[in-house]
């Protein structure tokens, strides 16, 4: 491997290079966005797991889930109430396991999806990031309201306050990065990241290799008998340029001249002979 770069020219290997630092400058930030997407995510699964936590407490000062119109949930009371408008209304008591289900409706989106499922209890958190989509799982633990009833309910199961019944789940949908992002910013990014590198490309190719390509150019003639190349260095020394490649040139022009100057002395003293 390392023979093939050797073989490889100057400008060869300065393209390889800006090409190795393209693809492990994306590998780095695809690395570092997704690292922070996930925290992100899960810090919005914990805060939406806390909030469901906390309407389920807010349902035993309640007394439970209380609602207008229950559907196909099932029904614990029924008792008459006084709307903010001044109307009676009739307001229903969901079972708590069913109400589950209509709280998440209540937080569940297109994007944002929470469930509660009972009968599976996992161990912990548990978190996810793939094919495009967060899942996140949490315990959901027996509350003292779920005990009081089930203790007053003839051929309920006994129950265990704390103990795990079932899982808090919190999905993320369509959370590739560009969706995230937005295809503009998305493509926006990669577009500034290829300009920059370009552009770095060009400095070094039209500030670094042609001058040396062109230096090349002239000494291969020198080599070959050619005393006359101009270096476009005449006049100027080591102290009065601080570009490295000129003071390159600068000595082998004084190289050249030095040689010049055998030339002539060689020549002088065959015309004396």
């Amino acid at each position: 491997m390392m023979k093939k770069i050797a073989k490889l020219s100057l400008a060869e290997k300065v393209a390889l290079f800006f090409l190795l630092v393209i693809a492990f400058g994306g590998v780095g930030i695809y690395v570092s966005v997704t690292s922070v997407q996930k925290r992100e995510l899960l810090n919005s699964s914990r805060q939406l797991a806390r909030f469901a936590e906390a309407v389920l407490s807010a349902a035993e000062t309640w007394h439970g889930v209380w609602v207008e119109k229950a559907g196909n949930i099932r029904t614990l009371k029924k008792v008459k109430a006084v709307s903010a408008e001044g109307q009676e209304i009739e307001l229903l008591r969901l079972h708590d396991p069913e109400a589950l289900g209509f709280i998440s409706s209540l937080s569940s989106g297109k994007e944002i999806k929470v469930t509660f499922t009972l009968g599976r209890a996992v161990q912990g958190e548990k978190w996810s990031l793939s094919k495009g989509g967060f899942e996140y799982e949490t315990p959901l633990h027996l509350r003292a309201g779920c005990i009081s009833c089930h203790s007053k309910t003839p051929g309920a199961p006994s129950i265990k306050l704390g103990a795990p019944v079932g899982t808090i789940k919190v999905v993320f949908a369509n959370q590739k990065l560009w969706s995230l992002l937005g295809w503009p910013v998305f493509l926006g990014g990669v577009a500034a990241f290829l300009l920059v590198a370009f552009f770095l490309y060009g400095l070094v190719r039209f500030e670094l290799l042609n001058p040396l390509l062109d230096l090349t150019q002239k000494v291969r003639e020198m080599s070959l008998g050619n005393l006359e190349v101009d270096l476009g260095v005449r006049g100027l020394t080591e102290e009065e340029v601080r570009d490295e490649i000129l003071k390159l040139a600068i000595s082998i022009e004084r190289l050249r001249k030095s040689q010049k100057a055998m030339e002539k002395m060689l020549d002088e003293d065959s015309l004396n002979l």
